[in-house]
């Protein structure tokens, strides 16, 4: 994978535009920092490019829940305990 910076991106399009072609992703960095991928995808593959990627954030949300419950401990709860959790909440969210 090819890492380009966003100015040469932005003053050269034909040359970034024939890395992409040859690559088929680029990392724009800003600052030397990776900021941007930039995928060459043609349109009948846009749809599903876009729910792979969809899945793939999901994916990322849920390992970071899960890494989050771990760390809290919730990951080991009984499922009294889950109960009472759920009643506590609910009884907060009730408006009175």
């Amino acid at each position: 994978m090819r890492f380009i910076s966003l100015r040469e991106f932005n003053s050269s399009p034909t040359k970034t535009r024939s890395a992409l072609a040859q690559e088929g992703k680029l990392v724009l960095t800003n600052n030397g920092k990776p900021a941007m991928l930039v995928l060459d995808i043609s349109s009948q593959d846009f749809e599903d490019v876009i729910d792979i990627l969809n899945r793939a954030e999901a994916m990322k949300l849920l390992d970071q829940i899960q890494s989050q419950s771990a760390r809290a401990g919730l990951d080991a709860m009984s499922a009294d305990q889950i109960d009472n959790e759920i009643k506590k909440y609910r009884r907060k969210a009730r408006p009175r």
